[in-house]
């Protein structure tokens, strides 16, 4: 069962892959657990934009309870092996992955058959326009959006703009889209502001 005490998910990467290895943290000193069961996971897929409302709603009506929270585990090993891959990469000047490495990504992305079509315009009907979905006929399915967001990440952000936040204790992530690319917290609210008050602090303990 999901805890309704828990927070929304914190979206703050820039990207959802990285927005997924940040499903399990401590923002708030103790370990939180986003993804820790089928249901858990289809609402930070919803939150992240992963998964539609739509597709959301039938996976939680359709598919068993066990199902989901397999895909779940699932999920959880797939984010902790993207986890280490990252620190692996993360020094280099560009991602470089094994045979291994793409197999792993690309098995979990073949589960899932994705479909366009061809809809009518925003705009007041007018014109047209291409809208594609991944169609979750089974649990696994969960699993082939998640693996996308990963390979767009390997193909569309530069691996040394993949960086972990500068907090001592803070284990998320992000992508720098600043234009001077000198970002350094995963959140302003979370670390950037304890830093900053431990070096208000510090400087009154040498004043």
């Amino acid at each position: 069962m999901t805890d309704p005490a828990k927070p929304p998910p914190i979206l703050i990467a820039d990207h959802p892959a990285l927005d997924f290895l940040n499903t399990i943290g401590a923002p708030h000193g103790s370990d939180i657990e986003w993804i820790g069961d089928g249901r858990s996971l289809i609402a930070w897929m919803v939150a992240a934009g992963i998964l539609s409302d739509a597709q959301a709603s039938k996976a939680t009506g359709d598919l068993p309870v066990m199902d989901l929270d397999e895909a779940a585990r699932r999920a959880r090993e797939l984010r902790e092996w993207f986890r280490e891959l990252v620190i692996r990469q993360n020094s280099g000047p560009g991602w470089k992955l094994t045979a291994e490495d793409r197999e792993m990504v690309n098995t979990m992305m073949s589960a899932g058959t994705y479909r366009l079509r061809l809809l009518p315009g925003d705009t007041g009907g007018e014109g047209l326009r291409l809208s594609g979905s991944y169609e979750i006929e089974t649990a696994e399915d969960l699993l082939a959006p998640i693996a996308e967001q990963l390979s767009r990440l390997l193909t569309d952000t530069e691996c040394q703009l993949t960086r972990n936040c500068a907090g001592p204790n803070c284990t998320f992530w992000f992508t720098d889209i600043t234009k001077n690319k000198k970002r350094r917290w995963c959140d302003m609210k979370l670390c950037g502001n304890r830093a900053k008050t431990a070096a208000f602090r510090e400087r009154k303990k040498k004043g």
